[in-house]
């Protein structure tokens, strides 16, 4: 190879890596995840609590009852998220398992007080889903699947879940988290998966 071809193959190569780099610039997760439950600035015991915190949930998983249909550990200790509630309690979203588009999850409080009778509570969300006359009804689940995200500073948790992989059909729900449970804010769902995206209906809206 004589010089002129050695500067010719060099450029191409160049070239390509370039278009490589761009398009893994580019690409998104599957899935997307959950704010930190403390971030790299925290002191190390807000993240060693944390931690333990989850690693005591993982532990006793069959104990407390988590995930009872499906638990993948692997994906519970990657994707799980713990946060700081008030007086050593703790809100925790605990992924049992993650789907082709969304995760499935349980809501917990975690409560570290030593006079604690009851140190995890298992929480309900409530939902709105078409029964067999077609008409929606009130249900309390306790396990949810969809992409939920958690606001610490408005103690909210938006959960929104996808019907189908398109995303042309699914529920929009925000509830207040208090340390006794999740209040319902607000309840919006588009039931036709018809490939549009709009409009979601409101159910529920709290006054």
């Amino acid at each position: 190879m004589n010089i002129k071809q050695l500067i010719q193959f060099s450029f191409l190569m160049g070239a390509i890596a370039l278009i490589d780099s761009n398009t893994f610039a580019k690409e998104t997760p599957l899935s997307p995840s959950l704010k930190p439950a403390v971030n790299l600035t925290a002191p190390n015991s807000a993240r060693s609590t944390a931690e333990m915190v989850l690693n005591n949930l993982l532990k006793n998983s069959k104990k407390i009852g988590l995930c009872k249909d499906s638990l993948d550990l692997e994906a519970a200790k990657r994707n799980s998220r713990v946060y700081e509630l008030e007086n050593r309690k703790y809100f925790v979203v605990f992924q049992c398992f993650l789907a082709a588009y969304q995760g499935n999850y349980e809501f917990l409080v975690v409560n570290q007080q030593p006079a604690a009778k009851k140190t995890v509570m298992k929480l309900t969300a409530t939902e709105f889903r078409e029964n067999q006359a077609g008409k929606m009804q009130k249900v309390e689940s306790s396990s949810i699947g969809g992409v939920p995200t958690y606001s610490p500073k408005q103690g909210v948790l938006t959960i929104n879940s996808k019907y189908r992989g398109l995303g042309d059909c699914g529920s929009q729900a925000k509830y207040q988290v208090q340390s006794t449970g999740l209040k319902l804010l607000e309840f919006k769902a588009k039931l036709a998966c018809d490939g549009k995206l709009e409009p979601f209906r409101t159910f529920y809206l709290a006054k």
